[in-house]
């Protein structure tokens, strides 16, 4: 009997290196897919670098909603544009790269349009980033 109760934790270790050895390689393929995952991330906050909100005050604008406008401040990415008699505070580059605001320079407009898919490109890689932590971290845990 002592024989087939050492068999019994034999067969218990093996299945336990097992599980160590599927669990190291899931932490393996995590960290590759994160470390991928960071390279990209990287490449992006660099290409981001390159654009500043342009200062658009004094521009003419047309929005969607509004019509036409004139950008009577800025404050960083927000803009102030006065429609008619009405004033409204907005958001770049959401704003046109969203299609609700046209600037009458495309090049701009083109610029921020950029900008805007680059900041939507960090913010996907970033949750991706987090979610491979979270599943790091469980594995830690088991």
């Amino acid at each position: 009997m002592a024989a087939k109760a050492g068999a019994e934790t034999k067969k218990k270790t093996s299945t336990q290196r097992q599980k160590e050895e599927e669990k190291r390689e899931r932490s393996e393929k995590l960290n590759a897919q994160k470390s991928a995952l960071e390279s990209r991330l990287a490449a992006v906050e660099a290409l981001r670098s390159g654009y500043e909100i342009p200062v658009l005050e004094g521009q003419e604008v047309e929005h969607t909603q509004y019509g036409p406008g004139t950008v009577v401040s800025q404050r960083e990415a927000v803009i102030t544009v006065r429609y008619g008699n009405v004033e409204k505070k907005q958001k770049l580059p959401f704003v046109v790269a969203g299609g609700f605001m046209h600037l009458k320079d495309s090049e701009t407009e083109t610029q921020l349009v950029h900008m805007d898919d680059l900041d939507k490109q960090k913010a996907s890689l970033d949750k991706e980033i987090q979610y491979i932590n979270s599943l790091l971290g469980d594995l830690e845990k088991a």
